[in-house]
């Protein structure tokens, strides 16, 4: 089996949970078991993959491990009057959460599951004096996943969950930690598969121990591969078996990616180059990565595998769609919102396109912090491009969108191979970028399938897309090539050869 070592699956994800989900889909089509392996807590999980057409197959959960819960076949949908409430109660039914009351005193709250009509999510309860002493939480499923106990002072001091059939399966206990606030002190496997009580220090502790009883379940040996690593590098140095180790490099590896030889490497990376020989091997989503770590780590064992994979047209859309065909003059970004990627800079860039391109319109897909999404708002405003520029948050279903738009521009100081590029050529978006460290030199032939322009240049690249907005023919031309190069570079089969060589040497 192979394992893919994450913090999370959420609703808004990063191009490192996008590049795992990508990587199961492409093992299991050829036939490969692997799944995602995730270890933060989340009773919505197996909805949220839903949304990106992950199987709950594909994934396996730490908490769900333990609690027995990995291969529900069913779900049920559970409402306040699933409950048994005392018959005494009145429930006073909310928008997001039900108030239940025995006379005049409420005794417990019933939210429900975001975006769902009455779906238990969880129960609160309360005291005399009306504070909260304890929570049921529900598990998407349908199950009490877990119960929550709370001291005098309102903090969490015990969190007991279950498996589906109501066994207390394993215990967390917390102390306030230097600001009062709840620190998980340990934790309990109850009677672990008749081993008696199993005893640790912390979350890190059991995941150590879980992907150990990951290995020692698989019959062949096991293959693991962390793509986040603050979450994967600590737990596999620790894991001293005879499974197969991998780190895939997600992000720039030195602090100053200007300085990619002799800068100083990022926290996370840096103990599991300090011990290469523990892993079988680095991956990064570039050549050119994976080069300037072959300088750095001369023993190490570096490969380049792109993120993004490609499938010919007839198994994926119908047609690519002219650029004629789309959305005159629609510029777009993807990713996040956030200043190392100069949002700013980019709106400023875009408003020296719409002076002289008056039908010119922007629109920015990603998530960011609700402060600095006000301050972009804010220059929006004060370029006066309210009517021009859209940002339209992170969509899972981004590939639905690429169709109508034009160009891909970004302005980034430095980033990890933005996925988003490659998912632009791949429906035939010439992308025009600054050459940083890592991926738009990989990607992108100046002139022939997108534009590179010098750091700093925006006015550059606001010439650039005055010029390729009003010139059909060179944009359809590159729009092409670019099309051709994601389809000659990184389609499945391709990039499933080059996982083969990686696995099989």
């Amino acid at each position: 089996m192979f394992y893919f070592i994450n913090e999370y699956l959420l609703q808004k994800n990063s191009s490192v949970e996008h590049t795992a989900m990508n990587r199961v889909k492409l093992f299991n089509h050829y036939k490969r078991p692997a799944k995602i392996v995730t270890k933060t807590y989340d009773r919505l999980i197996h909805q949220t993959i839903k949304t990106f057409d992950v199987a709950d197959n594909e994934i396996v959960n730490m908490f769900d491990f333990f609690q027995e819960a990995t291969d529900l076949t069913t779900e049920k949908v559970l409402h306040t009057d699933d409950l048994n409430l005392p018959l005494a109660s009145e429930v006073m039914v909310g928008a997001n959460f039900s108030q239940v009351l025995e006379g005049d005193t409420p005794t417990s709250n019933v939210g429900f599951i975001p975006g769902t009509v009455g779906r238990v999510f969880y129960q609160e309860f309360f005291d005399g004096q009306g504070n909260v002493i304890e929570t049921n939480l529900w598990d998407w499923r349908g199950f009490k996943s877990a119960t929550q106990y709370f001291g005098q002072n309102g903090k969490l001091i015990l969190q007991r969950y279950y498996t589906p059939t109501g066994k207390t399966t394993l215990e967390q206990f917390f102390v306030p930690d230097t600001n009062g606030n709840p620190l998980t002190s340990r934790m309990i496997l109850k009677d672990y598969r008749g081993r008696g009580d199993l005893f640790f220090q912390n979350i890190d502790d059991l995941f150590v121990f879980f992907l150990a009883e990951l290995s020692n379940q698989d019959s062949e040996t096991t293959t693991f591969i962390s793509d986040r690593p603050g979450t994967g590098v600590q737990p596999l140095l620790a894991l001293n078996d005879s499974s197969h180790k991998y780190v895939y490099i997600p992000i720039n590896h030195a602090v100053d990616p200007n300085d990619p030889i002799h800068g100083k490497l990022d926290g996370f990376l840096e103990p599991a180059f300090e011990h290469f020989n523990h892993f079988d091997g680095f991956i990064t989503p570039t050549e050119q990565q994976a080069e300037h770590l072959r300088q750095r780590y001369a023993q190490a064992r570096v490969t380049a595998i792109p993120a993004v994979t490609t499938v010919p047209l007839s198994k994926e859309r119908e047609a690519t769609v002219a650029q004629i065909q789309r959305r005159p003059h629609n510029l777009l970004y993807v990713g996040r919102i956030a200043p190392d990627k100069q949002i700013e800079q980019l709106l400023r860039m875009f408003a020296l396109v719409k002076n002289q391109i008056k039908d010119a319109t922007f629109d920015l897909y990603g998530y960011g912090a609700p402060e600095f999404m006000q301050q972009m708002a804010g220059v929006v405003a004060e370029l006066k491009l309210n009517d021009s520029v859209s940002f339209k948050d992170y969509d899972p279903r981004m590939a639905d969108h690429y169709d109508q738009y034009q160009l891909l521009v970004n302005m980034s100081y430095a980033d990890g191979a933005p996925m988003a590029m490659q998912e632009a050529m791949d429906h035939a978006i010439p992308v025009i970028s600054y050459p940083f460290n890592y991926g738009p030199s990989a990607f992108i032939k100046d002139g022939v399938n997108g534009c590179l322009i010098d750091r700093g240049n925006s006015l550059a690249i606001a010439d650039k897309i005055r010029e390729l907005f009003t010139d059909d023919t060179k944009l359809a031309d590159l729009s092409q090539a670019a099309y051709d190069s994601a389809h000659q570079n990184w389609t499945q089969r391709k990039v499933w050869n080059r996982w083969q060589r990686l696995l099989q040497a």
